[in-house]
C-alpha cells in the first residue's frame, strides 16, 4: 500500500470516495452473484455500509494520521441539550413520517399508528447505530465534510457528499429486491431527500464542534420504521410534503448560519486526525 501513499496524500478525498466505493460495490457484486437478488436485509445491508468506515481508516493511516483523534470524534458527548434534542426530534420529524403525517391531518386526511412491538424498534436502532448505516457517518461526515469544507463551503461540501451519498446506494435499487428502495423514487423523492439530509448533518456536525455521535443518532433514528402513517392515499403535493419540508429546512439553515461552516462557529479541530496540520 506504500507506493500509493503519494497519491492519497496529493488526492485524500478522492482516494476516500474511491476505497468507499471499491469495498461497497465488490461486496454488493458478490451478493448479487452468489445468493441472488433478494439476500434478505442483514446480509444484503449490513457489510455493505462498512465501506466509507473501512475507507476512511485506510486513508487516514495511510496520511500516517492520527487514528484515535480522528475515531475520537465520537466521544464528544458534552454539548449544549438542544443538540440532544435535535439529534432525537428531527429524525421523528421528517423521517419517520410525523410531519407528513402532520400535513395529511391538517388538510383533512386521517392518520394511523402501525402496531409493531417496540423491541422491534430498539433492535433497528441498535443494529444501524452499532453494526450499520450509522457507522457511514465515520465516513461520510468524519472524513470527507471536514476535508472538503477547507477548500470549500461546508454547504457545497456537504450538496457533493449528498450527491455521491446517492450513486453510493444505487446497487441496492438496481441489483436488489428491497421494498424500501424503490427505482421510481430514485432521482425524485430519494435522491432530494438524501442531499438535503446531507447538509442537515453536516450542520448538526459542526455545531456540535466535529461530534460524530450526533449525525450517528440522527442516521440511526431517521432509518427506523415509520410509527404514525397517513390512512388514507396522499395525493398531489402532499406525497412529497416530507422531503419538502426537509429541503426547506435545511435552505433555513443555510440563510440562518451562513453556506461557510453551517454552524455559529467551524468544529476543532478543522481536520480530525490529520496530525501534520494539526501539530
Amino acid at each position: 500500500m506504500s507506493r500509493f501513499k503519494p497519491v492519497i496524500r496529493e488526492h485524500p478525498c478522492s482516494s476516500f470516495f474511491v476505497l468507499a466505493f471499491l469495498w461497497t460495490y465488490t461486496y454488493d457484486a458478490i451478493i448479487y452473484v452468489t445468493v441472488g437478488p433478494s439476500p434478505g436485509l442483514l446480509l444484503g445491508e449490513l457489510p455493505r455500509t462498512w465501506g466509507p468506515l473501512i475507507a476512511a481508516v485506510l486513508v487516514t493511516w495511510l496520511l500516517d494520521g492520527n487514528l484515535r483523534e480522528w475515531a475520537g470524534q465520537v466521544t464528544k458527548w458534552r454539548v449544549k441539550p438542544r443538540w440532544y434534542v435535535i439529534a432525537i426530534g428531527l429524525p421523528f420529524l421528517f423521517a419517520n413520517g410525523l410531519a407528513e403525517s402532520g400535513i395529511h391531518l391538517i388538510t383533512g386526511g386521517s392518520i394511523e399508528v402501525l402496531p409493531s412491538p417496540w423491541w422491534h424498534y430498539v433492535l433497528n436502532f441498535v443494529v444501524v447505530l452499532f453494526f450499520a448505516g450509522a457507522l457511514e457517518e465515520f465516513g461520510w461526515r468524519g472524513f470527507a465534510q471536514p476535508r472538503l469544507q477547507e477548500r470549500y463551503s461546508a454547504f457545497v461540501a456537504a450538496l457533493g457528499i449528498g450527491g455521491i451519498w446517492v450513486i453510493w446506494h444505487l446497487p441496492l435499487f438496481y441489483l436488489f429486491d428491497f421494498a424500501a428502495y424503490d427505482t421510481a423514487a430514485l432521482w425524485g423523492t430519494f435522491g432530494v431527500w438524501l442531499i438535503a439530509r446531507s447538509v442537515v448533518f453536516a450542520w448538526i456536525y459542526n455545531s456540535t464542534g466535529g461530534s460524530l455521535l450526533f449525525p450517528m443518532l440522527m442516521h440511526a433514528l431517521g432509518n427506523l420504521p415509520q410509527v404514525i402513517v397517513p390512512a388514507t392515499e396522499l395525493n398531489g403535493i402532499g406525497q412529497y410534503s416530507g422531503e419538502i419540508l426537509l429541503v426547506l429546512f435545511s435552505i433555513g439553515l443555510v440563510v440562518a448560519y451562513g453556506p461557510s461552516y453551517l454552524a455559529a462557529s467551524p468544529p476543532d479541530p478543522l481536520v480530525p486526525g490529520n496530525s501534520a496540520r494539526n501539530r
